[in-house]
């Protein structure tokens, strides 16, 4: 009988091993997928984190890039109907050889501009306005994104 008590006994504790040995595996396997998650939360948050600078990013340059449009727009709308005139220095040597009066040879002569052309220069002003406003928000982007360091 004491035979059977002890096969029985050594029976429960070879039972009891091999259940320790699935709880240790199955605890690890709980570590390993708990660490995953915390990477990947990790992951997720550099992600939004990212998404939102990118927004600022892109919120700032669109509201700098409107604010500019605006202005030269006001700016083409007011050369376009006279009340700002745009001039430039401009020689006329006829006029100049004409003119002995003295104290007017060191004055810089202006020509006042077409109303037509003046707009067109503004435009083009813009259009550098809004290269130099994409060309920041390329080069932000790049600082920001592409040269920070690597989490």
């Amino acid at each position: 009988m004491i035979r059977y008590l002890i096969a029985a006994l050594i029976g429960c504790l070879i039972i009891i091993y091999g259940g320790y040995q699935r709880i240790e595996s199955q605890n690890q396997a709980l570590k390993k997928a708990s660490d995953m998650v915390e990477t990947m939360n990790k992951a997720a948050e550099s992600r939004r984190t990212t998404q939102r600078l990118l927004a600022q990013l892109d919120t700032d340059h669109t509201k700098e890039l409107e604010n500019a449009q605006a202005v030269n727009q006001r700016l083409r709308t007011a050369v376009g109907t006279g009340a700002r005139r745009l001039s430039i220095e401009a020689t006329c040597p006829a006029v100049g050889a004409a003119t002995t009066t003295s104290g007017l040879g060191h004055e810089k002569a202006r020509a006042e501009l077409d109303p037509a052309a003046g707009e067109r220069i503004v435009a083009i002003a813009n259009d550098g306005d809004e290269g130099l406003i994409a060309l920041r928000a390329a080069q932000d982007y790049i600082t920001t994104f592409c040269q920070a360091p690597q989490q």
